[in-house]
């Protein structure tokens, strides 16, 4: 496989909604994007929509992805007509999708460049609340994979439970998804100590909350102590961007945690500049006349705008240490 994987970046992105036209009763998110529904979601928007996140995945750093995780699509259909699109059809791009039970109907998914990338194991974290036995909401995505044909790189996608019901009545369910995610990371570090990790998601929480510093152990690159790994986006939340807007301010959501092994390049892999990045293209952030700004989403409740997404993409770029 080549080594030129460097100049083709790792993003996350959460992009609002991607739901094909086919109306399925049995989801609860499923009516309103629809022929018959409330946005009017039609072939055309939904072909706008495609081309616009490939447009998106382009505009990060200028090049096709190498991995890109994604949350907010309702099932493995819509991955595969996005990855049709141009810039993305010439990849060689597979998709890992598992259906969740989460009640809107939206998963995740990882999608990977196999010119880059062989996946060894791939499975699903269920996320189950002790004191809410009937709760369901999106699984996180386990990818253990082999880059270039040496390096191994354990990837996580994730989607934590929202805040829609205020973010004290929601947080321990944000709080028991890290904790999910930590026990597996843990089992990777017990065999591994160096082992290359790369979490990624749209947390509903931000880097100082409970659920990301105390529980998953992610912290800033200069505090961590043995075993917690390393929040590449906390220094953005602290200079006051963000991925996404609530009420006019911004927060770091969307986040891309690493571990120390990595980040030091114990294992022959290291990050570029050692840090990720929010993308912040002008085209995928709106500003309103009194200069605020947010992303440029696609729907404002039910108003078609024709964005992008509600989030901005989060990345960063990996290379061999000491290579280029």
């Amino acid at each position: 496989m080549s080594s030129t994987f460097h100049k083709h970046p790792i993003i996350f992105y959460n992009v609002e909604n991607l739901f094909d036209t086919f109306n399925d009763k049995l989801l609860l998110g499923n009516d309103e994007f629809s022929l018959e529904g409330s946005k009017l979601w039609d072939d055309e928007r939904y072909q706008m929509k495609l081309n616009r996140l490939a447009e998106a995945l382009l505009l990060v750093n200028g090049s096709t992805p190498l991995v890109f995780g994604m949350a907010e699509i309702e099932n493995r259909k819509v991955v595969e007509d996005l990855i049709k699109t141009d810039p993305l059809a010439h990849r060689n791009y597979q998709i890992v999708h598992y259906n969740s039970e989460d009640r809107r109907g939206v998963d995740c998914a990882f999608v990977y460049d196999a010119g880059f990338i062989e996946a060894d194991l791939e499975m699903k974290l269920i996320i189950e609340v002790d004191d809410e036995p009937y709760f369901r909401t999106r699984d996180i995505i386990y990818v253990k994979a082999k880059l270039a044909d040496q390096h191994i790189v354990h990837f996580f996608v994730n989607h934590w439970p929202s805040r829609r019901e205020g973010i004290s009545e929601s947080e321990s369910r944000r709080k028991f998804a890290a904790a999910t995610l930590r026990t597996e990371i843990d089992k990777i570090l017990h065999t591994d100590k160096d082992a290359n990790i790369i979490v990624m998601g749209d947390f509903n929480d931000t880097p100082e909350n409970f659920s990301i510093r105390t529980i998953l152990r992610a912290k800033g690159q200069h505090e961590q102590t043995p075993g917690d790994l390393i929040n590449l986006l906390i220094e953005e939340q602290k200079q006051g961007h963000g991925t996404t807007v609530h009420q006019r301010e911004w927060d770091v959501f969307d986040q891309l945690i690493v571990s120390q092994g990595l980040l030091q390049g114990q294992s022959g892999l290291e990050i570029n500049e050692h840090n990720a990045f929010i993308a912040r293209n002008k085209e995928l952030i709106f500003t309103f006349p009194d200069g605020g700004q947010k992303p440029s989403a696609t729907y404002g409740g039910d108003r078609y705008h024709g964005g992008y997404s509600d989030h901005l993409p989060v990345f960063l770029n990996l290379k061999e240490k000491n290579g280029n």
